[in-house]
């Protein structure tokens, strides 16, 4: 059976990215950091930004099976009695789950079976209740590298005998971009896939734990390969044009112009569309259009002709 996917590489606007009251080396708030092209890029988890994916789904009150209330994870069904006899958790269903219960529970009653193991020479092996993820989610990487901005600070308040007052966070100014792939045929609620692309579209903020400040990682410019290739080719094709303080998408051009990327299953929206890069695309023979909601919509009419099990995804949001 022919295997389909969807991949998708955003691009953030830019914006200062911080991390006020997060980690800390010292007296000095940092930021994730990652070697990109030979130069130092901060960077943003992926499982940061699957948490606000899934926070996206409870926003939207969709079915989610790990629900968020303050600090607090709630489970609808944590033992996944449900599964297989109902529609699942579009948690559960897109980003998978794994539940080592009855084997911790094997573990805890070792002692317990010993006798009867030494009477049958058997032991009851545990279970661990498991979906892989059919989602793939990249770690975000900043597109300029990091030139060590720094914020200088001083507790307010009252000041503690002993204790540091002054501070420093390390600051940003930077687009992020990160990557994702979906296998379309493992999602067993089709109607989910178009609820990611939503998701993609319009996420809530991404700033890891403890974060105090805002960054919208809603896409500026997204690009989507609706393929059944099993290599998405476009993660990280944004890079930074250091000369011209901006990006370039040339590497993309070059592997759609040597066919090792179809023209037909690109789909670009958003500003890269009104570039000359974006242009060349086009007379390459991708779709280029000028809005990401645009590119969103695009891209469920095209997952929704490639087979019928997908042909929900054509009734649109």
């Amino acid at each position: 059976m022919t295997t389909h996917y969807l991949y998708a590489t955003i691009l953030t606007g830019e914006a200062v990215a911080a991390n006020n009251r997060g980690d800390n080396l010292g007296n000095t708030t940092t930021l994730q950091k990652v070697f990109h092209q030979d130069d130092v890029h901060t960077s943003i988890s992926a499982e940061a930004i699957r948490f606000a994916l899934r926070y996206h789904f409870q926003r939207q009150e969709l079915p989610v099976n790990r629900r968020y209330d303050g600090d607090r994870l709630i489970y609808a069904d944590e033992k996944r009695t449900y599964w297989g006899s109902q529609p699942p958790f579009i948690d559960d269903d897109l980003m998978g789950f794994m539940d080592a219960a009855a084997a911790q529970a094997e573990r805890e009653d070792e002692e317990t079976e010993s006798s009867s193991v030494a009477k049958s020479g058997k032991k009851k092996k545990g279970t661990v209740t498991k979906r892989t993820s059919p989602l793939a989610v990249g770690r975000a990487v900043s597109l300029r590298p990091y030139r060590g901005e720094l914020s200088f600070n001083c507790v307010s308040g009252v000041k503690e005998k002993g204790k540091l007052s002054l501070y420093n966070a390390e600051m940003h100014t930077t687009e992020y971009q990160y990557s994702i792939a979906l296998n379309l045929n493992d999602v067993l609620d089709k109607r989910n896939i178009g609820h990611l692309i939503d998701a993609l579209i319009e996420p809530p903020p991404v700033a890891g734990n403890h974060a105090r400040f805002y960054y919208d990682f809603s896409p500026a410019s997204i690009v989507f390969r609706v393929t059944s290739a099993h290599a998405s080719r476009i993660q990280n094709c944004f890079e930074h044009d250091e000369e011209g303080r901006t990006y370039t998408v040339a590497r993309l051009i070059r592997r759609v112009a040597s066919g090792d990327i179809p023209a037909e299953e690109l789909i670009i929206g958003g500003e890269l569309s009104h570039t000359d890069e974006g242009k060349k695309l086009q007379e390459l023979g991708v779709t280029v259009l000028d809005g990401v909601r645009k590119a969103a919509d695009e891209a469920r009419r095209r997952i929704a002709r490639r087979d019928k099990a997908f042909a929900v995804l054509a009734e649109g949001r």
